[in-house]
């Protein structure tokens, strides 16, 4: 790779936690609520992850991508919908955005709330029962440049070189004459 190129690219690393749901008994059939994230990619395109339940679930999402892609996430959003599982498919009853302009300004890019789901239909809440479901989520962003991820990985070699065994560096051989006897006898002793 052409190392100007490098520093055009970072390693986008986002953790996505729904920590639990609460207003969820005031839908109907509540039993197969699943959540649904979307996570925009660039290009008008987005990533879709499905959860297994409303509550208790982690995404990550590791990749490497063009610095292009990080100043234009400012002006997206991560979607959240809430969905019922059907026969065939599944039914969108509620939805949140939150502006990743949020996430990235807030401390640490570290942010934890309670979102606000905004009922598609009242028809899918129990008779008499407008009451909003909420989500509370958790999201960590972590972005490192192409440099700096390269220093991270000769650092972690460097360690790998320097583990002070006794026999030198021979990292093709997982162990020594000694204890390859050692190993011998004992799957002999297992033998018998």
């Amino acid at each position: 790779m052409d190392p100007s190129h490098i520093s055009a690219y970072a390693n986008f690393s986002c953790e996505l936690r729904i920590i639990q749901a609460r207003n969820v008994e005031f839908i109907k059939s509540s039993k197969n609520l699943f959540a649904r994230l979307y996570l925009p990619t660039g290009n008008n395109k987005r990533i879709q992850l499905n959860s297994k339940n409303v509550w208790d679930e982690s995404f990550n999402l590791d990749c490497s991508c063009p610095q292009e892609f990080l100043e234009n996430l400012n002006e997206q959003k991560l979607v959240l919908e809430l969905r019922q599982r059907k026969m065939w498919g599944s039914k969108l009853i509620a939805k949140s955005e939150i502006p990743w302009k949020v996430i990235l300004e807030s401390q640490n890019m570290e942010l934890k709330k309670w979102l606000k789901m905004d009922l598609v239909s009242e028809s899918d809440c129990k008779e008499g029962m407008f009451i909003t479901p909420e989500v509370e989520v958790e999201i960590k962003v972590r972005v490192a440049s192409a440099a700096e991820m390269e220093k991270q990985n000769k650092r972690r070699l460097n360690n790998w070189n320097e583990c002070g065994c006794k026999n030198g560096h021979d990292h093709q051989a997982w162990c020594n004459t000694e204890d390859c006897d050692i190993f011998v006898l004992g799957a002999a002793l297992e033998a018998f």
